[in-house]
């Protein structure tokens, strides 16, 4: 069936906006990742958290200020602690976000509510707050870090490109209906081929020391199984919420969750993998 005028219109309309937004963002990008100052790559990814926090605290708990001040508060500690390095501050962040979160929810008369609301804000917090500032230590602590971050990102963006083009034009089998509804087989497929091909050709021109040839195709394909399953993850969190973009930061993109859920796990994933 061919696509109604009004949706071709709309589908041009954000491919657009995309196009504009990326052709601003991806220079920008690498100078951040290979050129920027430890403490301003450190910080913007910070601010990038304390943006993201406040997108998931407001759609998970919409009706209650408290437990999203908590949230916010507890995942800013979690993504200092993660940028620091240090075991024992991460410790001592766990410590008194939870400690803190269950001697807050004493006051609430609604115990039920209270222990939803508090689980509510520390999964906004790990998952946003824990996860992603594992990009700052992959940078800053592992050598060769920037061509690490730029490895996971670059697979993660190419992958999420890829899937999207080849779910465009050649989606055609449902891939997880239940969680979402517009994400098919070949275009799973096409995003798993688009981070491989990233892997491939940085390994041709900016090649990770000690990785071969084969073990960065495997990276790749780790990394875009990654990708897909963080954009999964989202998907699911956004209908547990009831809500279709988690924010409008980004043109034609939606908020920062919208953008970091395919990063998430994949920026995990290589840090352990290189600091192993």
């Amino acid at each position: 069936l061919r696509t109604p005028p009004c949706c071709e219109d709309r589908l041009r309309y954000v491919l657009r906006t995309r196009l504009a937004t990326a052709a601003v963002a991806i220079p920008a990008l690498i100078w951040l990742i290979f050129a920027a100052p430890p403490w301003l790559f450190a910080g913007v990814i910070v601010g990038i958290c304390a943006v993201g926090l406040g997108e998931f605290a407001a759609m998970a708990i919409p009706t209650h200020r408290g437990p999203r001040v908590l949230a916010v508060m507890a995942g800013l500690a979690f993504a200092a602690a993660v940028s620091s390095g240090q075991p024992r501050a991460l410790g001592l962040a766990l410590v008194v976000s939870v400690a803190g979160g269950l001697l807050y929810s004493l006051r609430d008369p609604d115990m039920p509510g209270a222990v939803v609301r508090l689980a509510n804000a520390l999964v906004a917090a790990l998952y946003v707050g824990f996860f992603l500032p594992h990009v700052v230590s992959l940078r800053l602590h592992v050598p060769g870090g920037e061509r690490w971050v730029f490895l996971a990102v670059g697979c993660a963006m190419a992958g999420d490109s890829a899937s999207y083009f080849a779910g465009r034009f050649f989606g055609r089998r449902k891939l997880f209906p239940r969680v979402s509804p517009n994400k098919t087989v070949e275009g799973a497929v096409g995003g798993l081929a688009g981070s491989v091909l990233f892997a491939a050709i940085m390994n041709s021109g900016l090649p990770l020391p000690g990785v071969t040839g084969l073990g960065i195709l495997g990276i790749g394909a780790a990394i875009g199984v990654l990708a897909q399953a963080g954009d999964m993850v989202e998907s699911m969190l956004k209908r547990a919420y009831g809500t279709k973009d988690s924010g409008w930061v980004i043109p034609g993109h939606g908020g920062v969750l919208d953008r970091i859920d395919s990063l998430v796990l994949p920026v995990v994933f290589t840090y352990y993998l290189s600091a192993g």
